[in-house]
């Protein structure tokens, strides 16, 4: 490793330990002086964080299924994030062993008032939660173990290794996607229980994707990895990451305004007040701001081939994207807690977020070495997915 970039993973170590100490002094802080809001502020982390490992997830099995030198290059890198999933999943123990901090549902005295939460009551259950909080984690850990065992046995291609890899991918595909949709309702959707729409899961699993992706790109881009990819694969590489940013973009702005205009042009009153939480009190900047900074910009600079296939050009794209779904986490969990004595406290959120973020970053840089660096195959000449 060159001298600037061993500076670049001291540095990036040495910012991850402050954020660690940094962010848990204020969360500390808040604990104490902010309990009401500390679970929300804990959930919106968890949430971000847990995203990027289970959209690596993704990302992995679908390259499974496709294949393409985009995944060569990025593979490695996923899997350190997937290799997190047991993590995250510990994580999520104060979330699911404390329902009652978070949702009114878990609150007898609530749903003996209120017929609607009594009607939900098969589902929306402390002991039910809990026993499918533990079948998510089951399904993710089992899918990680799998991929981190692929990686210890690269297949060639078409052999019956790699035919078994694409058929479990196949398969786990399907059933993540399902444990995604109903781990959005039981962790979000829950939060304003009167509230449905059958599309907020699929809002959720492709923002985990546009993340993971993100992510992915920043770190290869900085990475002596890059040089590899170059050496082998030329800027295509970096070209067709791109292309699969813009179009991981779009599918997300596709499924996020379908809601928003089924909901509009429905106009029902217990439908239009999630939105009408988020479009009002201030959050309407944040709902603007994912519209121009998630969307409308990143698309507008995607559509450039030569920024597409120049690394340090796509990197800041890519970093904006990866930040600005933080906002959208922020902006799908917090409007719904402003009751009672929780209020929103932003600098709460950063800071947990920080905390449990520069965690992840050192566990993700611990794992990622140890995963094998595949051989990049640029394949035909002119070859491209997409």
């Amino acid at each position: 490793m060159t001298s600037a970039k061993q500076h670049g993973a001291v540095m990036a170590t040495t910012i991850a330990l402050a954020a660690i100490v940094l962010g848990g002094a204020a969360a500390a802080y808040g604990w104490a002086y902010a309990r009401p809001q500390f679970m929300y502020s804990y959930l919106t982390a968890w949430l971000f964080w847990t995203g990027v490992s289970l959209g690596s997830l993704s990302l992995v099995l679908l390259h499974n299924l496709t294949g393409g030198v985009w995944g060569q290059a990025v593979r490695p890198l996923l899997r350190g994030a997937v290799s997190l999933i047991p993590v995250m999943g510990v994580f999520a123990l104060p979330v699911v062993l404390n329902p009652q901090m978070l949702y009114e549902w878990a609150d007898p005295s609530h749903v003996q008032r209120d017929a609607v939460l009594r009607y939900k009551q098969p589902y929306l259950n402390v002991e039910f939660f809990q026993l499918r909080a533990a079948l998510y984690f089951g399904l993710w850990m089992l899918l990680a173990a799998l991929v981190a065992w692929q990686g210890r046995s690269p297949a060639p291609p078409d052999s019956p290794a790699d035919r078994r890899f694409r058929r479990f991918s196949g398969q786990g595909v399907g059933l993540h996607g399902l444990a995604v949709t109903f781990a959005s309702v039981d962790w979000m959707m829950s939060l304003e229980p009167h509230w449905f729409s059958m599309i907020y899961g699929v809002v959720w699993f492709a923002g985990q994707g546009v993340t993971a992706l993100a992510l992915s790109i920043v770190v290869l881009a900085a990475s002596e990895r890059r040089d590899e990819v170059l050496a082998a694969a030329g800027p295509k590489a970096f070209h067709d990451l791109g292309k699969l940013l813009l179009g991981f973009i779009m599918f997300w702005m596709y499924v996020a305004f379908s809601q928003f205009f089924i909901i509009w042009h429905g106009n029902l009153p217990e439908e239009v007040v999630w939105y009408n939480r988020r479009l009002g009190g201030g959050w309407q900047w944040a709902a603007l701001s994912l519209a121009a900074l998630r969307f409308a910009l990143p698309f507008l600079l995607l559509l450039s081939r030569d920024l597409k296939r120049d690394p340090r050009r796509l990197a800041p794209v890519a970093l904006l994207v990866f930040v600005m779904h933080w906002v959208e986490i922020v902006w799908l969990v917090e409007p719904a807690v402003e009751r009672g004595e929780a209020r929103f406290v932003p600098w709460l959120d950063a800071a947990l977020t920080l905390a449990i973020g520069g965690i992840w970053w050192l566990l993700y840089r611990l794992f990622t070495p140890r995963t094998p660096m595949e051989p990049i195959h640029a394949g035909p000449a002119g070859a491209s997915h997409g």
